[in-house]
């Protein structure tokens, strides 16, 4: 594995660095906000320091026999490191299957279900072995730092089709625009699917927000001046598949020049681990701000969700759980995101 660590003056300099350095497979490992040392350095702009890591593959290539008997040696390794990890970190009066079941249960991959062992077995109290758990679950979300002032904020909503981008943006701008009396404006570049237009120009007319549809790169710039005195603008746009790069450098030509907008990836919670992943590194090269988690009322588990962001690092902005504008949707937070996963009440 080879790891880069970058400093730049912001996530997207620093991602066009490591990609270049590391290639497309790199996946993010951490990322945090850093200043020059000195007194001087809290009189300049912070700057974005980004760890990322990808495998390099041997030269020596294996033969398909060879390759599938060394996989299961790591995989039976892996097993036997969990086991007795277990075994060692079983509380008093507490199996381990009990946590075993819970983990499964939230569908965790091993690699954070080793990482949640750790903090068994070192109490009395199953309360504070539960506690401690949760704790170390929420250290595997970055915390989303919230805008804060009174600037406009213009913010664009990609993603795969399908995960409710369009009813995501509608339940943020109603929020704003009916509860926080705030001047809101959409924007619409999904002029590909049938009804996308019409169905954001209905959520305007019931907020009572305008409503502008735009099929160039010009005309998005023409919008936006045209919005110019208002709080929040809400940018949604067309579903792209992750396996399609063409198309995700098409809704970069949109975006390219706007140093002010705010990118949200929109994901489905019901999707699998490895595609989440998939589709992040195929969004990621936009300059993602945070992520948007949408059908958390129809799944039973949010592994995929704690395997993403351990993962890549990348915050999670909110969470949906439902159709109902505004009121399905919520802040996410680390220590609510921890509970959630793991069944326990918030």
């Amino acid at each position: 594995m080879r790891i880069k660590k970058v400093v730049a003056k912001d996530m997207q300099v620093a991602l066009h660095m490591l990609r270049k350095e590391l290639g497309s497979e790199a996946v993010i490992v951490s990322s945090r906000t850093v200043r020059e040392p000195g007194i001087l350095g809290w009189f300049r702009p912070a700057k974005v320091e980004v760890t990322a890591a990808v495998e390099r593959v041997t030269e020596a290539r294996l033969e398909p026999d060879d390759a599938l008997r060394s996989e299961l040696m790591e995989i039976k390794a892996m097993l036997g490191t969990m086991g007795a990890a277990s075994i060692k970190a079983s509380p008093k009066g507490v199996p381990p299957a009990r946590w075993a079941e819970r983990f499964r249960l939230a569908d965790l991959s091993p690699e954070v279900m080793a990482i949640l062992s750790e903090q068994l077995g070192t109490g009395d109290k199953t309360a504070d072995e539960e506690k401690r758990v949760l704790e170390r679950l929420a250290k595997c979300f970055s915390p989303y730092e919230r805008p804060k002032g009174k600037r406009k904020r213009i913010q664009a909503f990609v993603g795969p089709t399908g995960v409710g981008k369009t009813t995501t943006i509608a339940k943020l701008a109603a929020q704003q625009a009916l509860q926080e009396q705030k001047k809101v404006a959409l924007i619409t570049i999904d002029t590909f699917r049938i009804g996308a237009v019409e169905q954001l120009r209905i959520y305007g007319d019931i907020i009572g927000v305008p409503v502008a549809v735009v099929g160039a790169p010009s005309e998005l710039t023409d919008a936006l001046t045209e919005f110019k005195s208002k709080d929040a603008i809400f940018i949604d746009t067309t579903g792209r598949s992750a396996r399609k790069p063409l198309h995700v450098s098409e809704m970069r030509a949109y975006f390219d020049g706007l140093s002010d907008l705010e990118k949200y990836l929109v994901l489905s919670s019901t999707t699998k681990s490895r595609d989440l992943l998939s589709i992040y590194k195929a969004y990621c090269e936009l300059g993602l701000a945070a992520t948007i988690f949408t059908k958390c009322d129809e799944t039973e588990s949010l592994g995929g969700i704690v395997d993403l962001c351990y993962r890549t690092s990348i915050p999670v902005a909110y969470l949906t759980n439902g159709q109902n504008v505004p009121e399905d949707i919520r802040e996410a937070h680390p220590q609510e995101l921890a509970r959630l996963v793991l069944g326990v009440n918030v």
